[in-house]
């Protein structure tokens, strides 16, 4: 069942969403010199580092939300109703996110990248692949990019498919190769499906989904390296 399309107070406009897009490629674009130049800091400023970006975006959403008129949480796409409801949607996603993922990498294909040897350092990023890139990547991109090309297309299908190209692209500065960006543009498609297609599927699912996903892959690349 489609989700309801959220109430907007002002005519459509595009100019919120161009910019919230310009600030998401114009870091990622930036992200490969920041790594280089704290990879090897002191833990503190290497979560710094990893927190800027994301301030940075939610920033974004924020004014381009209040330029709409419309609440965050509506911009985010995310509730807690049917809480128990939609943990269950996120298992399922996840199943069928880990298929894909594991199929690939039984082909040979690089899939799981590197794990933490230190137990400082892999909670941090546990704590960083389900929180911020889990959760952070599902608000801005399931949530207010899918939410604002909805509202400014005449098709759900072209605001899904072309919010995940554009989440798979964002993806390739940062290290990504040919064959993830594409998975991640498949793994953008059926998140977004989602949550336009499951009865009660915000971004509280798809986040959850997403958050254990990438936290699976650490756990796994960890136990292998």
């Amino acid at each position: 069942m489609s989700t309801a399309r959220p109430e907007v107070k002002h005519p459509r406009r595009v100019l919120p969403l161009f910019a919230v897009l310009l600030v998401l490629f114009a870091v990622a674009a930036l992200w490969p010199v920041v790594g280089r130049v704290t990879g090897n800091a002191e833990l503190p400023v290497q979560i710094a580092a990893n927190l800027a970006p994301f301030a940075v975006f939610f920033g974004a959403v924020a004014l381009a939300a209040r330029f709409e008129g419309i609440s965050l949480a509506t911009a985010v796409g995310f509730s807690t109703r049917h809480a128990v409801r939609q943990f269950l949607t996120a298992l399922a996603l996840l199943a069928a996110t880990l298929a894909l993922t594991v199929a690939a990498a039984a082909l040979g294909f690089r899939m799981f990248g590197e794990g933490e040897a230190g137990l400082l350092f892999f909670l941090y990023a546990a704590f960083r692949s389900f929180l911020l890139v889990g959760f952070g990547e599902e608000l801005i991109w399931r949530g207010y990019v899918l939410g604002a090309m909805r509202r400014n297309m005449h098709s759900d299908a072209a605001a899904v498919l072309l919010s995940s190209v554009l989440f798979g692209v964002w993806h390739y500065p940062g290290g990504q190769d040919v064959l993830q960006v594409l998975m991640t543009m498949l793994f953008g498609v059926l998140w977004g499906m989602a949550r336009l297609r499951i009865r009660h599927c915000s971004t509280f699912s798809t986040g959850t989904a997403h958050g254990l996903h990438d936290l699976a892959l650490l756990v796994i690349a960890t136990l292998t390296a």
